[in-house]
């Protein structure tokens, strides 16, 4: 289970600096990830793209996986770990079915 407080999950993040340019990858959710100019730009991006990334899900009647604790592995000077604090949980079983195209 990942880290949670006051009914908020926070996923980890890895995030790395390279050609100038932050990028934020998400340890549970390979296909979400976020870019920035500065540290505090990729770290935003990040939250809002786990919340594109969670609504998305949910239109397909799926939720974002649970979020897992992660050991940082030490910090280097190009890359460090992050928790960034997931959206309000959707319940997808209250979502109005989807109807076939």
């Amino acid at each position: 289970m990942g880290i949670y407080i006051r009914g908020l999950d926070f996923y980890p993040a890895m995030i790395s600096r390279e050609d100038g340019v932050f990028r934020a990858d998400f340890v549970d959710i390979p296909d979400c990830r976020a870019y920035g100019a500065t540290t505090v730009e990729v770290e935003g991006n990040a939250r809002q793209a786990l919340g594109v990334h969670m609504s998305t899900l949910a239109r397909f009647g799926r939720a974002l996986p649970a979020p897992s604790v992660v050991s940082e592995g030490g910090r280097a000077a190009d890359r460090y770990l992050v928790y960034i604090e997931g959206p309000e949980r959707i319940d997808v079983a209250r979502l109005p079915e989807r109807k076939a195209a």
